[in-house]
């Protein structure tokens, strides 16, 4: 068989990257090999149209393994088919999705919803570390969210940190112009804000008896 690949033809093998907790969820590539030869492997760049792989690198399945065990790849234990339409995802428990391309675009819109809310009650608490870590799953599931990005931004602000608030703002503009992407980081910084607690009052408090005077009893007079 040669080039361009009909995806009917190929199965998935695994996916092209070694993926932290820090990055899930996440869209990976597929690995593909021929299933008429399993010694022949298919690895990215490449792009996909109509049911059809095009400019992929061909390599053997020795080198394959060698990418494995440096860590290059994932391997999966199982093979399974290659379908025209499908995304290979992986969630938060390292576990893999492949999915028609509207259910899993789906599915990590709804994780994407589900960590901004978390993200946003967690700023309302407060937490900043809880509200950072949140905010990265909605970016990693989908990234054309704001909400996770200005959640960020009040977070570098509040630290004090500038340039990592500037960066948020610049990683926004494609989809919200900087004063409606202020706007939302202020809310967001205000409620920061207003869960610190108050500083404890450091002036020396007086005893509440300090001052008075001591008025002795008087002595009875024998009438």
């Amino acid at each position: 068989m040669r080039p361009p690949w009909n995806l009917d033809d190929l199965e998935i093998v695994g996916y092209a990257d070694v993926l932290k907790e820090t990055m899930l969820p996440g869209v990976v590539p597929p690995v593909f090999r021929l299933k008429a030869d399993a010694q022949r492997t298919l690895l990215p760049p490449y792009h996909l149209n109509a049911g059809f792989l095009y400019n992929a690198t061909e390599i053997p399945r020795s080198e394959l393994e060698e990418l494995s065990g440096s860590r290059e790849i994932t391997l999966f234990d199982d093979a399974f088919p290659a379908h025209a339409g499908f995304e290979l995802w992986v969630d938060e428990s390292f576990q893999c999705h492949y999915q028609p391309l509207d259910e899993a675009e789906r599915e990590l819109r709804r994780i994407a919803d589900e960590a901004i809310r978390n993200a946003e009650d967690a700023v309302r608490r407060g937490d900043r570390q809880q509200a950072e870590r949140l905010s990265g799953v909605a970016i990693s599931a989908d990234d054309r969210r704001v909400q996770p990005l200005a959640i960020k931004a009040a977070i570098r602000r509040f630290d004090e940190n500038k340039a990592g608030e500037q960066l948020m703002a610049e990683l926004a503009a494609p989809v919200l112009d900087e004063r409606s992407f202020n706007v939302l980081v202020n809310d967001y910084y205000s409620f920061l804000r207003r869960a610190v607690p108050a500083a404890p009052d450091s002036s020396p408090r007086r005893p509440p008896m300090r001052g008075m005077a001591c008025v002795p009893e008087r002595e009875s007079v024998a009438a």
